[in-house]
């Protein structure tokens, strides 16, 4: 049996795919089981451990014929656009299955029509697998590093990722300056996040009273992952890290701001912390926007950074 999944972007979507990768695994052990995506976010699928082949998606005919030549049995499309539509109909497998992104639901809780909540974007993953009456077990996304780096210092080593797709998910940089202030001296701090952010992090550590480590735009998707897993604790923005973090069981505080959890981002790890407000503006988008509605911005300003700062405390020995 041949088995094609679809999943082209982004960071954190991909990472929160694994969950279906493992259970075909487990369904089908002798099974080929392939992936397909762009190219960047080969590094990240390849830390599924339970893949046979990954597929790069360069939006070419060519791609599309090959994948028809390779005679898939099943193809379970977990993005649901366009593209992989296309892909799904030129793969002419036996058996198709598509993902319920419940898009109207999400939408009426951007609208606060209701109360309901989506408990993860990774059960919405499995609808695809109920369609088939595909078996699954329920499980948070795990990447798995080959040889991990150890820890190079006995200090406290914290990883802080201050940007976001759009602003309104971004903790602004004079708060992040603010809660870093108050970690100890022998604190190690680290920036990342990439090269359309350096500004960002350029301008937080300008402005800290303390030395910090930036490595922001410096760094491929390969070198980050090892980076990630030797840090303490992982401070993020509802982003792609936050996912990383999380699908390697880091310990982590994910600040959230117009984007909220009901909608179904939050890290999937027992070892998160979510600050978040309740505010009844929030969620006031789905995937954040470029300034606040309301102008105000108090789902990201009103948050307690001395409070944040003891719930870091909590994952220091």
């Amino acid at each position: 049996m041949k088995i094609l999944i679809i999943r082209l972007s982004s960071l954190g979507d991909i990472i929160l795919t694994q969950p279906v990768a493992a259970s075909l695994r487990q369904a089908f052990p002798d099974a080929q089981i392939d992936f397909i995506t762009k190219p960047v976010f080969k590094p990240i699928v390849e830390k599924f451990d339970c893949l046979d082949n990954i597929i790069d998606w360069n939006e070419s005919f060519a791609s599309l014929r090959d994948i028809r030549k390779s005679k898939y049995d099943i193809c379970i499309d977990l993005h649901a656009k366009f593209n992989t539509i296309l892909i799904k109909t030129f793969c002419h497998a036996k058996k198709t299955s598509t993902y319920n992104k419940k898009h109207k639901l999400r939408k009426t809780i951007v609208q606060h029509k209701t109360n309901a909540k989506i408990s993860s974007t990774v059960n919405l993953y499995f609808s695809a697998l109920k369609k088939l009456n595909i078996p699954f077990t329920y499980s948070p996304p795990q990447l798995h590093l080959k040889n991990p780096t150890e820890k190079k210092s006995n200090n406290t080593t914290i990883g802080i990722f201050p940007g976001a797709t759009y602003k309104t998910k971004q903790y602004p940089p004079q708060k992040l300056i603010e809660l870093i202030q108050l970690f100890p001296q022998n604190w190690n701090v680290t920036l990342f996040g990439s090269p359309s952010e350096i500004y960002l992090s350029s301008e937080i550590a300008a402005n800290c009273k303390r030395k910090i480590t930036d490595l922001t735009g410096k760094l491929n998707l390969e070198q980050l992952l090892y980076k990630i897993s030797e840090l303490d604790v992982v401070i993020t923005n509802d982003s792609g890290p936050m996912h990383i973090a999380a699908a390697l069981n880091k310990p982590q505080i994910a600040i959230f701001g117009a984007t909220d959890p009901v909608l179904g981002f939050s890290p999937m790890n027992s070892k998160a912390i979510i600050i978040n407000q309740t505010l009844p503006c929030k969620p006031c988008s789905l995937h954040g926007s470029s300034s606040c509605p309301k102008g105000h911005f108090n789902c990201m300003l009103s948050h307690d950074n001395h409070k944040i700062y003891e719930k870091i405390k909590t994952f220091i020995s």
